[in-house]
Parts: structure tokens; sequence; C-alpha cells
């Protein structure tokens, strides 16, 4: 088993002990499930992680350079399934040759701004009937997938030179350049109040660019990256409930005269 399948398996791992130890602690998820806020509506959204890229250069775990991940963007939830989400993300890719016969290094700074579409695997409520509003699961997997653009300025240099130095490759084409991107994964969000959550995810990101690393070896060969994050989500809380329960079509509760 290689270094990412126990990064994966790790991540897996922790997610499985937090939803372990959230049932035994039934009563707290219990008190912590109960809201009056409906699922939906806009969240804000913000997260850091790690990247890893696969390249001309470099098409495993190992020859990678892990670099920072870091995003913020708004999610809509449109019902208790289904959402849409805007983000931008700071990436920085880097890899090394495993051995020094082309002797290349690179390192590549990424900007990438994309739009997807958020589903959950299991109903956010937990509740049925009259209750269904005021229950909800602390721990809801979900699936996500979208589209978007990229812009990215790679630059590549000896493996071997000298510390301080300022040798790098001719740059294969003008940068910085644009080029698509399709990104998709998955994660599981786990609820601790109506204003916060937490989501850990992954998202595998295909790109239209075999430049990323400022190299290009094989024709039709695109580059990809992988990015784990950790996301805190934030659900304003609304100012007039009266007026939100109308919009969200949830007759408010009137005293008697």
């Amino acid at each position: 088993m290689n270094r990412s399948s126990y990064f994966l398996l790790s991540l897996f791992l922790i997610a499985l002990t937090v939803c372990t130890t959230a049932q035994a602690q039934d009563n707290v998820i219990r008190r912590m499930g109960v809201s009056k806020i409906p699922e939906r509506g806009l969240v804000i959204q913000a997260g850091a992680g790690l990247a890893a890229v696969k390249s001309d250069i470099c098409g495993s775990f190992d020859c990678n350079d892990i670099g920072p991940a870091f995003s913020i963007g708004a999610l809509f939830k449109y019902n208790s399934f289904w959402s849409l989400s805007g983000e931008v993300e700071y990436i920085k890719l880097g890899a090394s040759e495993k051995t020094f016969q082309d002797n290349i290094t690179f390192e590549s700074r990424v900007i990438e701004v994309s739009g997807m579409l958020v589903y959950n695997l299991l109903d956010s409520y937990a509740g049925s009937n009259n209750y269904r509003s005021l229950r909800k699961r602390f721990a809801v997997p979900f699936i996500k997938g979208g589209a978007g653009f990229v812009y990215y300025t790679p630059s590549s240099y000896p493996t071997n030179r000298t510390p301080n130095s300022d040798i790098t490759y001719d740059r294969l084409r003008s940068y910085p350049a644009i080029a698509g991107v399709i990104p998709f994964g998955g994660g599981i969000r786990f609820r601790f109040s109506d204003q916060f959550s937490v989501a850990p995810e992954v998202v595998y990101h295909i790109t239209t660019t075999d430049y990323l690393d400022n190299v290009t070896r094989v024709e039709n060969t695109k580059d990809h990256y992988g990015v784990v994050l950790v996301k805190l989500l934030y659900t304003p809380m609304p100012k007039n409930e009266v007026f939100t329960s109308k919009r969200q079509g949830i007759k408010p509760f009137k005293k008697k005269k």
C-alpha cells in the first residue's frame, strides 16, 4: 500500500471514529440536533488542507512536494439533499523527478474558480412528520462535482541546483495561463450547531492543460491534482424568523389573542 492509500485510509478512519463517538454520546448529539432553522439558504465556507499533483514528471504520491491549499466560498442549500456551491481556491503544487536523469523540479501556483453541485447521501433531517424540521443529523456524507477554470503560473528548474540559485528552465508558453478544470469528490459534514459545521473532503481536479509543471512529453495527456481540505461552514442566523419562515413556506407560530 502506497503513501496516498495510507493517507486516504487515515482520513476515512478519522471520520469513522467521529461517527462512532457521536453514537456513543447519544444524548449530547440529540441536543445538538435540535433546530428551528430550515435546511435551506446561504452558508459561508472556508477551508485549509493539502494538495498533490499528477503530471509528466510525477505520476505518484512519492515524488510530490505536498503543498498547501486554501479555499473560500459560499453554499446555497436548496433543500435537505441538494446544494449549489461556488468556491475560490489557492493551491501550491510541486514535484521532482524520481531520478536525476532529467533533473527537473517544478512548482506551480494555482488559483481555481469553480461551481459545484452537492448531493447529500443521507437526508439532513433525522426527524419525521411534524418533528422533521426540528431534528438534524450530526453526520451527513456527500458527493460533489462541477466545472470551473484555473489561473496558473509554473516554474521549473534543475533538481540539483545550488541553494539560493535563480537558474530556471525556459517557459514552454506564456504564463500566467488559464485552463478549464473539472473537480469531483466527496466528504462528510459534521453539524455542531445551527451556525457551525465542519466538513473534511477529498476532491480530484482534472484540468485541460499539460503545462501545470512547465513540462510536456506525451501528446493528449493532461495534468491533474488532488486536494484534501477541512472546511468550516457558517450559517448566518436569520434576523427575522417570521420573514424567513414565510420565505421557506413554513407557517410561523401565532399567539392566541
